[in-house]
């Protein structure tokens, strides 16, 4: 089949601008709602399509020149190509989308995306080495494309890069770091937003809450402030090195090394007495079955605040615990400006009646 002239209606979470052809949906990359494109198919489903933008026919009044040379062939990033207002307002739209497609949230309350910088952010890249080159994986996910500066990380770690690509390099893959970030274990990456968005979940945290159940705790980012602000907090983390972290630098929480899963039952029992709120920051493929067991039930919270990188799992956990925990209110941030990413801080109350009684069912 030759190229194919389609019309884009909406940008999908992943990046990909979405056309509908002979009653298919097809993905195209690097194009805005409401454009005219040519494209050429290079993948074919049973319910969808994949194809590649030869040719804008019509461009978006949004669409800007990308300021990387390398963007539509570096992996990196999926939105250079449009002006960041409108890279925000798709983000926005694709976590409501979610929240009333897999969540079934009629009407979910999104506060105003918190956002930084659009290039020069982050304080670690990782990249790959090979054949003499040194950098991120194309579009294609298994050619290595050459990257000697790359426009998202900030400038002392383009400078690490540049001395990286200057040595011999021995191994395949490495982690270029501020000196900030230490060691193997998990930093924020978007150095910006990092204090904003520390501030932003102690303040979401109810001045009555006297306790912190923090699981996926990392090397204490949140744990810190929360006992600063006069918290007690049992946290939970499962990675030797964050927890070789936590431990130096928090020593004012209660940390269990282990699964959330397995240790949130013990980190409960830990809890001060007085109104308590569980946080969590799992990984991208959101709560596992077991923890969303665990959370699906009464529990002697005011509620649970959940920061989440991927807004289809938050959307499938908010519902999975809407027995018990009622959505109040949903807080965009965009910690990777210029790709397909978007994190999500939510607050879900408890449904618990005053004397503690099962919640109605009703109203949800």
């Amino acid at each position: 089949m030759g190229p194919i002239e389609l019309t884009i209606h909406e940008v999908a979470y992943g990046g990909a601008g979405v056309a509908r052809h002979d009653s298919q949906v097809i993905f195209v990359p690097f194009t805005a709602p409401g454009e005219a494109v040519r494209a050429v198919l290079t993948e074919r489903h049973k319910n969808f399509s994949r194809a590649k933008l030869l040719e804008v026919l019509a461009p978006s009044p949004d669409r800007v020149v990308a300021p990387c040379p390398l963007f539509t062939t570096c992996g990196g990033c999926a939105t250079q190509h449009l002006a960041y207002p409108a890279e925000i307002n798709i983000k926005v739209g694709q976590i409501e989308s979610a929240l009333k497609r897999i969540g079934k949230i009629t009407e979910p309350v999104l506060r105003p995306i918190l956002t930084g910088p659009e290039y020069g952010y982050r304080n670690r890249i990782t990249v790959h080495n090979r054949e003499g080159k040194v950098g991120f994986l194309a579009t294609d996910g298994s050619t290595l494309v050459d990257v000697p500066k790359c426009l998202l990380a900030a400038e002392d770690v383009n400078a690490k890069l540049t001395v990286l690509r200057s040595r011999p390099r021995p191994r395949p893959h490495y982690s270029v770091r501020a000196d900030e970030v230490r060691g193997e274990a998990f930093y924020q990456s978007n150095r910006p937003l990092a204090e904003p968005l520390r501030r932003l979940v102690v303040s979401a945290i109810p001045d009555e809450a006297k306790n912190v159940l923090e699981g996926y705790a990392g090397t204490g980012f949140f744990s810190g402030a929360l006992v600063a602000a006069g918290k007690k907090v049992v946290a939970v983390e499962s990675h030797p090195a964050a927890v070789e972290v936590f431990r130096k630098e928090v020593p004012g929480a209660d940390l269990l090394e282990g699964r959330f899963e397995d240790e949130m039952e013990n980190a409960l029992g830990r809890l001060a007495s007085g109104p308590a709120v569980c946080l969590i920051n799992p990984p991208r493929g959101g709560l596992s079955p077991d923890a969303r067991k665990l959370l699906a039930q009464a529990r002697p919270w005011l509620g649970i605040l959940y920061l989440s990188c991927d807004p289809p799992a938050l959307a499938r956990d908010v519902a999975a615990l809407g027995a018990f925990w009622k959505p109040e209110w949903f807080q965009p941030v965009d910690l990777f400006p210029r790709t397909a990413h978007v994190e999500c801080l939510a607050w879900l109350s408890s449904r618990l009646s005053p004397d503690g009684s099962r919640p109605s069912q009703a109203g949800r």
